[in-house]
């Protein structure tokens, strides 16, 4: 059988590809072929009707590759199935490994598209920024804007913004999560039962997401609309600005951009 689409990968976010190819009919089950060296990882996938091996290089022979293994596994992924044939797309979601530095171990023949996907594509909800890079030509970015794009949203950046795409959204869920956590904290402190503090904080979270996303309202106008001077939410603003909680923000995202960076050069 051929197989349209190779995976090398069954983690978490292999198995959202899968999941999301099937549910959206870019890739029906039987077109795809998984591969990854822990076999555990691999029955879930099996019934779905997936095909699946433990050779990355079978699943390389597909005309388009997903590289969704660990950036640290791709020296030996590489060795495995390069160098490539025929001309071939891949799709790189590995952070911190340029386009060029993947073309140069896999071939001349590899078209490199890179995305950045998030934690949230395991629900159907992510954000994945998708980049042409070493390589592909315009249009090779069709197929990753309809995979990802089953997965949540897309948006097209140019390669060279992808450190600073990983530290926004690629990272962001973690900032999510830590505010989170440290509402209900605050909540708790406060006197607030925590399962109670933890319904309060998920479901406002989850709310005011769902309100940025749908009211196609600006976050500062939103925050604004729902400040009244000299109100509770304008005194614990009033604190978050003291303590210069935008200017801390700010400092942690380019922390983190910087970050991947220096990853991409060792």
């Amino acid at each position: 059988m051929t197989h349209r689409l190779g995976i090398i990968g069954a983690g978490n976010m292999g198995g959202a590809i899968v999941h999301g190819c099937i549910r959206s009919n870019v890739f029906p089950a039987r077109e795809m072929m998984v591969a990854d060296v822990d076999a555990s990882k691999l029955d879930g996938l099996r019934e779905l009707g997936v095909e699946v091996t433990q050779n990355a290089s079978l699943a390389a022979r597909a005309p388009n590759v997903i590289l969704a293994d660990k950036p640290q596994a791709f020296g030996d992924v590489g060795k495995m199935i390069a160098p490539l044939r025929e001309s071939k797309l891949v799709i790189s979601i590995m952070a911190g490994l340029g386009s060029r530095a993947i073309r140069a171990a896999l071939g001349q023949s590899a078209r490199v598209i890179r995305v950045m996907p998030n934690m949230p594509c395991q629900i159907g909800a992510g954000m994945s920024a998708i980049a042409l890079g070493d390589g592909a030509h315009p249009g090779d970015e069709a197929l990753a804007v309809s995979i990802f794009g089953a997965l949540g949203r897309t948006v097209m950046v140019d390669e060279s913004l992808m450190y600073a795409v990983t530290a926004v959204s690629g990272s962001g869920p973690a900032y999510v999560f830590l505010l989170a956590e440290a509402m209900e904290q605050a909540a708790v402190t406060l006197g607030i039962d925590p399962a109670v503090a933890k319904t309060l904080v998920d479901q406002t979270v989850f709310g005011a997401g769902k309100l940025l996303i749908e009211s196609g309202t600006k976050a500062v106008e939103l925050r604004r609309s729902v400040t009244s001077p000299g109100g509770t939410t304008a005194a614990a603003l009033e604190v978050f600005e003291q303590r210069r909680f935008v200017d801390a923000v700010i400092a942690a995202l380019t922390a983190a951009r910087d970050r991947g960076r220096q990853l991409d050069r060792q």
